[in-house]
């Protein structure tokens, strides 16, 4: 059996937001932060027991769990059909042959949440926006509930352990900078994916992370529509996940600045519809 490679780190991008950027959308003189790229890839050739994908035993990797698991034959929910034609988005990777790298839209995405820090009235932020991005894409998201998993840098993909055999799930959670140094400063969030390839062949996202510093978004909840705000922020961040890229184009929540809460725009709809159209993958 090939070897599995990760072609790309946990957090293959970590997009970030400044809530001083609420400024433009709430009168206040604070300044518009950006949202900041970071990119980091495990190398290839390192030793057996730290090197991601390397061939345990007779076909057996040990940092991945059995493949095919959940996986239909064909995707399991129909997207959304995006109101307006566009082409204001761009996606975070690609393969070979051009098309992007999503999750696969035949297994579900389960997720877990860390919400021991979370601020009252953010109790359906979440959920509202996995709701909003499961129509996007056509992808099933499964709640797997409450997780105490702390936020990494250095997630692993596959933790059977707290997990079980599969995929870890993406970990969303409600945390500070102290606990997770990438959003120190003005950032308020993060968030990206892992994907995975059988020798430099299509690439595939398993899992992810999605990092919400919870001590500004309890500022921004005290605000007028701080909640459509925050969801701004969530959906962002989530898009990430799926494999949005940022976009020059003001209009597009996807535009590194968020300047008022209105969502997702035409380009960020028809980027996330396309990310729905990858292939299964009964091989991871």
């Amino acid at each position: 059996m090939a070897r599995i490679l990760r072609t790309a780190a946990l957090t293959a991008v970590i997009a970030a937001a400044a809530f001083t950027a609420a400024g433009l959308f709430y009168g206040d003189p604070r300044f518009v932060g950006l949202f900041q790229l970071r990119n980091s890839t495990v190398p290839n050739g390192q030793a057996a027991a730290q090197q991601p994908g390397t061939a345990a035993a007779e076909g057996v990797s040990s940092d991945a769990p059995p493949p095919g698991l959940e996986e239909a034959d064909s995707p399991l929910l129909v997207a959304e059909e995006p109101p307006a034609p566009s082409d204001s988005f761009e996606f975070l990777a690609t393969n070979d042959d051009g098309t992007p790298v999503g999750y696969s839209p035949c297994r579900p995405l389960h997720y877990v949440v860390n919400a021991a820090l979370a601020p009252a009235g953010a109790e359906n932020l979440v959920e509202d926006a996995v709701g909003t991005i499961s129509r996007a894409t056509g992808i099933r998201f499964i709640n797997d509930g409450p997780s105490t998993e702390a936020p990494s840098e250095d997630r692993d993909p596959y933790q059977p352990e707290r997990y079980g055999e599969r995929w870890a799930p993406l970990l969303i959670a409600w945390t500070t900078p102290e606990a997770s140094p990438k959003l120190k400063g003005q950032v308020i969030g993060t968030g990206g994916s892992t994907h995975y390839s059988f020798d430099g062949g299509a690439k595939t996202f398993v899992t992810g992370s999605l990092d919400l510093d919870a001590p500004q978004i309890t500022g921004e909840l005290e605000r007028p529509q701080g909640s459509a705000y925050a969801t701004a922020v969530i959906l962002h961040e989530l898009s990430h996940v799926m494999g949005l890229e940022h976009v020059d184009d003001p209009r597009q929540l996807m535009y590194p600045e968020i300047g008022t809460p209105d969502g997702l725009a035409a380009g960020d709809l028809n980027g996330l519809y396309q990310l729905g159209k990858t292939t299964c993958r009964k091989d991871l």
